[in-house]
């Protein structure tokens, strides 16, 4: 067969490919022509984050004495992978206070282990990601304002004490003593 026949035969063949590719497209198109769009205008309405939505990190109060959570342990800072988080510990006679909590938002990796090891539950998960800015230093979140997210955000569930109960090992179930052997060890 000579060689212009067989490119001929290519081209059509590659011709008819791309016409069925370019028909399930148009095909795809069509069938979600109709159907209802599920963009949400997002300043205006509010969408429901799912239960275990983890976004921005706040800092908590005692809701019973009204004191900071804090205590100045610095363990959140040992463990942040990226370094941002930093602490100074203030003495006072009941308790240890954070003199200062400074979170760097910008450089957060969102990765929670300073969540997993807060013994005081003081930082947690908010259900919100709603911190944008075009101004990087605002993103520079200092102790009154990690308080100040943490009453305006819905908390998630993920605090340090749930966290830390749930990669818990199970305890080992017990066993059912068998009816002789419990008659035995009354005697």
């Amino acid at each position: 067969m000579p060689e212009a026949a067989r490119n001929g035969a290519g081209f059509w063949s590659d011709f008819g490919r791309l016409v069925r590719a370019v028909g399930r497209a148009m095909g795809v198109t069509l069938k979600n022509l109709g159907r209802k769009p599920v963009t949400v205008h997002y300043p205006d309405v509010k969408r429901l984050y799912p239960d275990r939505f983890r976004g921005i990190l706040a800092l908590t109060y005692d809701k019973e004495t009204g004191e900071e959570n804090c205590i100045g342990c610095r363990l959140c800072e040992y463990i942040c992978p990226p370094q941002v988080i930093k602490v100074e510990m203030l003495k006072a006679e009941k308790r240890n206070f954070a003199k200062v909590f400074q979170l760097e938002l910008y450089a957060c990796e969102f990765c929670e282990l300073c969540v997993q090891v807060c013994p005081t539950d003081a930082i947690i998960m908010m259900k919100s990601f709603d911190l944008a800015t075009a101004d990087r230093r605002e993103l520079l979140l200092d102790k009154d304002r990690l308080h100040a997210i943490g009453l305006d955000f819905e908390p998630s569930w993920a605090t340090g004490n749930r966290l830390r109960d749930m990669q818990a090992p199970p305890k080992p179930a017990k066993a059912p003593a068998a009816k002789g052997e419990a008659k035995e060890s009354t005697e």
